[in-house]
């Protein structure tokens, strides 16, 4: 009635996104806790400095493909495996700021 399932994909994608919960933590981390980080991060955002938002979040050291946009009251990020690497899975979050 219903195909046999092959979870080797789904198993794969479980793994992978184990680094992008890696990265998210450390993202949130370093913006609960280092008040000048997250100042200077709202600053560019707010005068829509898109690429150094980027760069200033990759500085963190983030292993993973970041896509980022903002708004007046959030930033939405989601990370992607490197680039390379099998396009399994993203996990997307929002901090709102407002």
């Amino acid at each position: 009635m219903y195909p046999n399932v092959d979870i080797t994909q789904f198993t794969q994608s479980a793994k992978a996104i184990q680094k992008l919960f890696k990265d998210a933590t450390a993202i949130s981390s370093k913006i609960a806790n280092d008040p000048v980080f997250a100042k200077q991060l709202m600053e560019k955002a707010q005068q829509s400095k898109q690429e150094e938002v980027q760069k200033q979040l990759q500085s963190i050291g983030i292993e993973s493909e970041i896509n980022i946009s903002f708004n007046p009251n959030t930033i939405h990020i989601t990370l992607s495996p490197k680039k390379g690497e099998s396009p399994c899975c993203q996990l997307t979050f929002l901090l709102y700021w407002r």
